[in-house]
Formats: C-alpha cells, structure tokens, sequence
C-alpha cells in the first residue's frame, strides 16, 4: 500500500487536481501520434536514404547467408548475429533489397516506441507514456536509425524492454520478470559492442534499487547472475571462433589509445554529456553533422524531467533513469582511439528511451504546473509539441537528407537501373568506383541492387586494356567515371572505340557510358 501512495502523483495544495485524458480523447490522440509516427518512417522510405553502402552490404550478406540455410552467428565488424536472425523473415518474404532492411528497421522501431511508451505508463501515468510516445516516435535521432535500415535500432528495445522490466520487478518483484530481464539483457551480447554492457548495467540499476525502498530484493540479483551466465555462453564460443576481432581487432582496437590516456578519455566523457544539447555526432549517416541529438526543445524539457525524477517521492526511481543512461554511453567514452568518434549518435542510442522520458516528464511536469490556466495547458500543450514536430521534420528531411553523399543521389542504384534497362545478353564493364564526392558508387551498391548481377564485372582502372576490352564478347558497354573522357589512361591508344554518353540526375553527372563497336 506504502509502494502504491508514493507512485501517486502528489497535489500541492490550492492546486486542482491534473485533468486525465478521457477514454475517447485519449484514443483520439493515441491514434493521432500513431499516426505521425507512421507517416514520418514511411514517406520517402524507399528514396531516403537511397545509397546502399558499405554496413548494409554487411546486412544483405549475413541475411542471404541465414536465407541460404548457412546459419551463421559470427560478428562481421561490429555486426553480430541477433539482428540479422531478427530481420532475416521479412527479406525472405519481401526479397532481399535496401528498402526490406529499411522496412525492418522501421518495425523494430515501432517496438521501441512501444516500450517507451510502456516504461512511461509504468513509471508514472499513461499521459507521460504518450508524451514520451510521441516525442521519441518523431525525433529525429531514433527517426535515422529507424529508416536507416543497420543493426544499431535493436540497442534501444533490448535497453527499453529491459528496463521496463526492471520497473516491473521493483513494483511486484516477480522472479519471471526477472529472468526475462536477464535474459533480455544478455540479448545484447548478440547484437552490437555497445550493447556489450547491458547485463551489467541493468545489474548495477537493479542493485542500486535494494537501497530505495522497492521489492527488489539481493535474492534477484543473486538469481540474475547464473541466468545471465547461461544465456552468454554461447557468445563465449563465438569470441573463443574469433578472439582476434574482440581483442585486438575491429572491435577491441578502438579502446586502446594513441595519445594519453587521461586527457583522452575526460575529452571523450565531456564530448559525450555534451552531445546531447551542445555539439553532436560529426558522422553524416548517425547526425545532421555537429547537431546536438535532441532538438531545442526537447534539451530544455530534458533538464525539467532530470530534475523533476531527483524530487521527493519520486527520487526512488531515479536507478532506473539515470544508472543506465550514464553506464550505457561508458562504451562510446572508451572509443580512445578515435576520439573524434565522440560522441557517437549510433553507440549511445541505446540511451535515446531514457532521454525521450526525460524530455517527456519535463513536459508532463510543466503541464501539470499550469493546469489551473485552463485551457492555456492544452494550448501549450499542443504548441509545444507541434513544435518538436516541426524542428524535428526539419532536421530529419531537411538537413539529414542534404548531408548523406552527393545529396542522397545514389549512384549505385541508378547505375543498377541502366543496366536493367539494358538487352538481356549485354555484359557490362566498370571500370573503377567511387568517384563522386561522396565516394560513390560501390561495387555493391549496383551488384545488390541491379536484377541482372551476372552481367556486371568491375575491374580496376590499372588492370584495364585495350587488348582486354577488345577481348570481351559483344554486345557489351563500358561505364566509368563522368570525370573522365576515357575510363583509364591505359585505354589511351584505343580511346576511339569509347563514344560516351553522361548520365545526370537532374545537374549532377552520375556516370559515363559508351557501347563497344563490334569487334
């Protein structure tokens, strides 16, 4: 009975009392934020972003591996086996391409928002779950990596999912929602190296909440440990396959310093607190370049709802917001090998759920203070949130879009459709890659993309010849460079077969063309 008067939400006196929303309003507006959410995942899905790059490759191979029957569970880079397993359905339904990972990456962050919304309803009422619902669901941080199609989206639901249980178990102390959230917890061992910690934070948020008066008890941690244990040993064979990638290689090098230690690593703990109202992450595909990661809005709410979750009364729920909003980010501090690397917006987005709640219970706090100014709260209300909406499209549609390579062109894809277009028995030759601006196109974003893959063949601009391209079966054509009058300087004593054609995407030249004579 104590446990359920102290989640009350407290009157100050000569207050009225807060205004829920009715059942029908509620649903209205329930479905109203849905709503939004949907239209800001699904427009332009299929165009934004458009390039097939190098970390989706990695996803179309481990997926048409899974496809295959190959059943593979190792990490390539940083890439580890859970979410390809997670979106390997939808591909074989839908056909692996760029958008089915994008439309994958879309539902899983439907699910997050859903245990944003969850932990909100949990943590306080169902009002703060769909302020936090629809602040999470249009911002424009979780907005990339839920469009973006990579296996970064699956940090935040492991870290919601885990956390709402956390509360569960704080409330009734159930030993099933413990074990679940063991289990979800070590999920993250599976899935991406930032995830690497979240057994043990929800370890320490657990412990922490022993000492605040909730119904965890030692006896859950204490059940927690073998549980945990059982389910990350199958990620001790998967390390012990490849122990160099862990160690010393991709994964493991990025923690080992090149300058000194100490300076590096306070750097990289400022850059990373810093992130989220001052300067951002300087990567094109995580950020709007040096944009901080929550709009303006957003940031000042954030500060209220830190502050409102230190009150009395509500304080014994601060281990379930702030323990893991700071350990879950420890793992982008310790990139000190890169440390222009931090912040990262991709390693910490497992801390975008708890963000989103405080930048939601500020609101919710701020409402409630104004709720004698009836009907002025609703007004604010609605103005407020209309405005994160707006700051948000803009910085998603507007920003993000002009910064992606050569302006979201994606010369891959358009050079996949020409050769589509192209007769049945035409091969093709590339000679080079990535010449735009923005490094495109690779290889892989035209063999992944073109329906006739067999007919391609690249070959560097050294390795070509006049005798080579005079040896190729008719009909065929060379594609290259729009730079350039001639594919390669070796093809100079023969450059007058190769009558080319510059291919634009409005003003911009993708590429060059020319069909070879017959022999």
């Amino acid at each position: 009975m104590g446990l359920e008067l102290e989640h009350r939400v407290p009157i100050p006196a000569g207050h009225p009392a807060p205004r829920a929303l009715g059942r029908s309003l509620f649903r209205l507006v329930l479905f109203a934020t849905a709503a939004i959410i949907l239209a800001l995942r699904l427009w332009q899905l299929d165009r934004l972003p458009g390039e097939l790059y190098g970390d989706i490759a990695i996803v179309y191979e481990y997926v048409a591996n899974i496809l295959r029957g190959r059943w593979p569970t190792y990490f390539v880079l940083s890439a580890g086996p859970l979410y390809h397993y997670l979106v390997a359905p939808v591909a074989g339904l839908l056909g692996l391409s760029y958008f089915s990972f994008k439309l994958a990456s879309v539902g899983v962050s439907l699910a997050v928002l859903a245990g944003v919304y969850a932990l909100g309803r949990e943590l306080l009422d169902r009002e703060l779950g769909l302020l936090a619902l629809f602040i999470a669901g249009v911002s424009s941080w979780l907005l990339i990596f839920s469009r973006l199609g990579n296996s970064q989206i699956l940090g935040p639901l492991l870290s919601v999912s885990a956390l709402l249980l956390v509360v569960r178990i704080a409330k009734d102390g159930r030993d099933r929602d413990l074990l679940a959230c063991a289990v979800v917890s070590t999920l993250g061992l599976y899935t991406y190296p930032p995830s690497f910690v979240l057994s043990p934070v929800v370890f320490v948020s657990l412990a922490a909440l022993i000492w605040t008066r909730t119904a965890v008890r030692p006896r859950h941690l204490v059940l927690f440990i073998p549980v945990t244990l059982v389910c990350a040993m199958p990620f001790a064979a998967i390390v012990a396959h490849d122990p160099a990638n862990f160690v010393s290689g991709y994964i493991g090098g990025k923690i080992r310093p090149s300058a000194g230690l100490l300076s590096v690593l306070v750097g990289n703990i400022v850059h990373a607190l810093l992130a989220f109202h001052v300067r951002g992450d300087v990567v094109f595909r995580s950020n709007p370049p040096l944009r901080p990661h929550l709009d303006l809005l957003s940031g000042l709410l954030f500060v209220a709802g830190a502050a409102f979750w230190l009150r009395p009364g509500f304080r014994r729920w601060a281990p379930v917001l702030f323990v893991p909003f700071f350990l879950l980010q420890v793992p982008s501090m310790l990139v000190l090998r890169f440390p222009n690397e931090v912040p990262s917006a991709s390693r910490t987005l497992s801390v975008a759920p708890i963000a989103y709640l405080f930048s939601a219970t500020g609101l919710w706090w701020l409402l409630r203070l104004v709720r004698q100014l009836r009907p002025l709260d609703s007004l604010a209300a609605v103005a407020i949130l209309l405005a994160i909406l707006g700051l948000n499209v803009y910085r998603y549609f507007d920003l993000y879009a002009a910064n992606l390579p050569d302006h979201n062109v994606p010369f891959g894809r358009v050079i996949a459709q020409y050769i589509d277009r192209l007769s049945a028995d035409t091969t093709v030759y590339m000679v080079g890659c990535c010449w735009s601006p923005g490094s495109q196109p690779e290889p892989k974003s035209i063999l992944y993309v073109t329906h006739r893959p067999d007919t391609l063949y690249t070959i560097a601009a050294k390795n070509v010849s006049c005798a080579l391209i005079e040896s190729v079966p008719r009909p065929a054509v060379v594609i290259w460079s729009p730079n350039v009058e001639i594919p390669a300087e070796t093809l100079r004593p023969c450059s007058g077969i190769f009558r080319s054609v510059v291919h634009r995407v409005g003003d911009m030249p993708v590429f060059r063309s020319a069909a070879l004579p017959p022999p």
